[in-house]
């Protein structure tokens, strides 16, 4: 899809230190031509030399930027992490813009996932019951020949948009799950055990301290407001982290790595069916975690560490 205009749009770009895929995917947003780019870098991990060395190329690649939109910068001092540092990247748009995309140095989207976008976000903008836009279907197509998108409880964060209005009731350390109502509200509303028994334990975690990531503190934002996420037909989004060894979490041979860019007919048809396809988010929860329907689950910490297992070990393990 060639892109006849600019974007219009704001856009976060959230690095660390992998400059490859950073050039990678600075290119494709270039291509997109967003209206403001917000270049975020967390800074290198205390002592550790190849870091100091990749966060100084990425943040050199920043600097030499060239496009017609305005560039901002943000390099942090301190290593936050993927927690604080990427959370802490997204309230930096959305403390400056009413809307705008989050992309995060390895998730490499397709032209048509600006144009889907910038759709999806000006005709949600005043609803209340929407909370994000993915540009990603984890299922790679989901009844593509009878729609464009569906909605969904909690899409995926590879690639995404959103807007100040969401975002701002977003708390990092997810603090009302530790209010007992409020843990029985969200574990009753979710449709099936597999699901329950998977975020309480994911929550569980996070708030505890030994999981470091941001998403799931958006993901039960849509939770306790029945948020929608919409998702489109077709996958727009590819992930270059897949099976690195500097992943951070996508470690092992993920469920996930067979996803690619299809094409996106736009501007797409308004799907007026607003509740959210609970067959897919199914689908994309035995997809990642399939051990979770098997009849007698053995523990993470005691399965093979393979695929998406070891992908989750770290996560799911007990303490």
């Amino acid at each position: 899809m060639a892109i006849q205009e600019p974007l219009a749009l704001p856009v976060v770009l959230i690095t660390f230190n992998r400059p490859d895929v950073t050039q990678k995917v600075l290119d494709r947003i270039l291509e997109a031509r967003p209206s403001k780019l917000y270049f975020f870098n967390d800074a290198p991990r205390e002592g550790n030399e190849n870091d100091a060395a990749m966060c100084a190329e990425i943040r050199e690649m920043a600097n030499s930027i060239q496009f017609e939109g305005e560039l901002l910068t943000r390099f942090e001092s301190k290593n936050l992490g993927c927690k604080v540092g990427e959370s802490t990247a997204m309230t930096w748009l959305f403390d400056n813009e009413e809307m705008g995309i989050v992309i995060e140095d390895d998730t490499y989207p397709s032209l048509e996932f600006f144009q889907w976008c910038k759709q999806m976000l000006n005709k949600y903008k005043d609803d209340p019951r929407v909370y994000s836009v993915t540009g990603c279907n984890m299922l790679n197509e989901w009844k593509s020949d009878k729609q464009d998108y569906h909605f969904a409880m909690f899409g995926s964060f590879w690639a995404w948009a959103g807007w100040k209005r969401a975002w701002k009731h977003y708390d990092v350390g997810m603090q009302l799950w530790q209010n007992a109502d409020v843990r029985d509200l969200v574990i009753n509303y979710l449709p099936t055990e597999e699901l329950r028994k998977l975020r309480t334990r994911e929550f569980d975690r996070l708030v505890e301290g030994r999981i470091s990531t941001w998403d799931f503190q958006f993901c039960f934002l849509h939770y306790i407001h029945h948020a929608l996420s919409v998702v489109p037909s077709k996958n727009l989004v590819t992930n270059l982290g897949i099976n690195r060894p500097d992943a951070v979490h996508m470690k092992g041979d993920s469920p996930f790595s067979d996803l690619k860019h299809h094409d996106l007919q736009l501007p797409v048809k308004e799907n007026h069916i607003m509740v959210p396809d609970v067959a897919y988010d199914h689908q994309v929860l035995f997809k990642a975690y399939p051990w979770l329907f098997e009849p007698e689950t053995i523990p993470p910490v005691e399965q093979p560490k393979t695929g998406i297992r070891k992908y989750l070990n770290h996560w799911l393990k007990d303490a």
